[in-house]
C-alpha cells in the first residue's frame, strides 16, 4: 500500500478561532522556550473537507450520504452515512443498525484512507493572538448593550500541514486534493472567522511516512520548506497534478464509484441490511415481489403471519430474489435506471434493460435500491471511524 503525503499550505486570510469544545482558549503548542504557537487540530480540518467531498458526491451520484449528528437515548452519535460511495471509502465509517443480526453480519466497518494530524504555523513576529469582545446592538436605537463575551482569535498567518492518503490508486489522492482546494471555512464562528486558502505544494510518495507538519513548521518559512524538498534526494515527489478542476472531479467520482473499493464496501453494508428480516420485508413490499408478499398474507388461526420460508434464505438468495423482482417491477426498473444514468454521466446513451439488470446485480446498484427503500429507517447507530 502506497502512502501519499500531501504537503498543504493553509493561509489564514482573516481572523480565526480554533478552540476545543470544553474551553474557549486557543489550541497551542510550545515549539521551544517562549515559542508557543496556535495550531489547528487535524479532526477540525478533516470534518470540513469530508463535508465538501460528500456534497459533491451527492450532487454527482445522487446518493443519500450525510454526516448528521443526533442524540438517541441521551448519547450523542453520528448517522446518515451511506457506506457505499467514494467519500465513505476515503474517510471511513461504521454501520450497525439496532435491528442487526438475523442471518448475517451485524455491522460494517470501513477504516479511513485519509489521515490528518494537524496544521502547525510558521513563526510569527507579532504574537498573533488577541481577545475580541462582542456586544448585542439594539435594533431601534443602535446602542450597544452589555458585553456578551470575548472571543480569543488568531491573526492572519500561514500554517503548514501534511495529510496522508493510503491507496494504490492515485485517483483517491486527486479526490482529496479537490476537497482540500474547495474548502475555505474552518474552526468556530465560521460566519465571521476562519477563512483559509489552501494550496498543495507537493506530494511525497513512498511505502512509509517521510515527513511531518511539525518538522516542516520548524524550518521557519514556506521558502525553506521548498528548499528542503529540493535538497532531499531520497524523497520521491509523486507526479500527481497539484490541483484538480471541477470538470475533472465529476468524472473522477463516477470512476471511483465503480472501483473495487466502493463495490466491496457497498457489499458489506448490503449484507448487514439484507440480514435484517424487517428490512428485507420492506424491500420486498416496496418492489412488489409477489412471491414474498403472497407469503406474508398467509396467516394462522390467531391472525398472525405464519413462518415464511424466506426467513431461512441466505444473503445470496435474498439478493437473487431482488434481482428477479426487477423483471416484474416497473418502479424498480425506473429507480435503477435513474441511478445508473447518474453513474454513467452526461452524454451517454440511455441504459438498456440489460444494463439495468446488471446494475442491480452489482453491490453499488443494490445499495442504491436498499437506500431508496429504507430511507431513514436503517440509520440507527452509525459513527465515524
Amino acid at each position: 500500500m502506497n502512502k501519499y503525503q500531501l504537503v498543504v499550505l493553509r493561509s489564514l486570510k482573516g481572523f480565526g478561532q480554533f478552540v476545543t469544545e470544553s474551553r474557549d482558549e486557543t489550541n497551542m503548542y510550545e515549539f521551544g522556550d517562549g515559542d508557543e504557537r496556535p495550531i489547528i487540530f487535524g479532526e477540525k480540518l478533516k470534518a470540513v473537507e469530508r463535508r465538501t467531498i460528500m456534497r459533491k458526491v451527492r450532487e454527482v451520484l445522487g446518493v443519500r450520504c450525510w454526516l448528521t449528528t443526533a442524540k438517541k437515548g441521551g448519547d450523542s452519535g453520528i448517522s446518515g452515512l451511506c457506506l457505499s460511495c467514494p467519500a465513505c471509502v476515503l474517510f471511513g465509517g461504521t454501520y450497525a443498525p439496532k435491528k442487526g443480526g438475523g442471518v448475517g453480519q451485524k455491522n460494517a466497518i470501513e477504516m479511513r484512507r485519509a489521515f490528518y494530524t494537524g496544521a502547525f504555523p510558521f513563526p510569527f513576529a507579532g504574537g498573533g493572538i488577541r481577545d475580541v469582545t462582542f456586544n448585542a446592538v439594539d435594533e431601534r436605537t443602535g446602542q450597544t448593550g452589555q458585553a456578551l463575551g470575548t472571543n480569543q482569535i488568531i491573526e492572519p498567518r500561514d500554517f503548514i500541514d501534511v495529510v496522508t492518503v493510503e491507496a494504490n490508486d492515485e485517483r483517491w489522492v486527486r479526490l482529496l486534493i479537490w476537497g482540500i482546494e474547495r474548502s475555505d471555512r474552518y474552526g468556530a464562528n465560521t460566519r465571521i472567522y476562519g477563512e483559509i486558502h489552501n494550496s498543495i505544494v507537493g506530494v511525497v510518495e513512498d511505502t512509509r511516512l517521510r515527513t511531518t507538519a511539525i518538522d516542516l513548521a520548524r524550518l521557519g518559512s514556506m521558502q525553506k520548506v521548498q528548499e528542503h524538498f529540493f535538497k532531499q534526494n531520497d524523497l520521491t515527489l509523486a507526479g500527481i497534478p497539484l490541483t484538480c478542476g471541477d470538470a475533472e472531479v465529476d468524472r473522477l467520482i463516477r470512476e471511483l464509484a465503480r472501483s473495487t473499493e466502493v463495490e466491496d464496501l457497498a457489499g458489506r453494508r448490503n449484507r448487514v441490511d439484507l440480514s435484517v428480516a424487517d428490512y428485507f420485508k420492506q424491500i420486498a413490499e416496496r418492489w412488489h415481489k409477489e412471491l414474498l408478499t403472497k407469503e406474508l398474507a398467509i396467516k394462522d388461526a390467531t391472525g398472525k403471519v405464519k413462518k415464511v420460508k424466506w426467513d431461512k434464505w441466505d444473503l445470496a438468495t435474498r439478493h437473487a430474489q431482488i434481482c428477479e423482482a426487477l423483471e416484474a417491477s416497473e418502479a424498480l426498473k425506473t429507480a435503477s435506471r435513474e441511478h445508473l444514468t447518474a453513474l454513467r454521466g452526461p452524454g451517454v446513451s440511455e441504459p438498456s434493460d440489460d444494463d439495468v439488470a446488471s446494475f442491480v446485480k452489482g453491490q453499488y446498484g443494490l445499495a442504491r435500491l436498499i437506500e431508496a427503500t429504507l430511507g431513514e429507517e436503517a440509520e440507527d447507530e452509525e459513527a465515524v471511524a
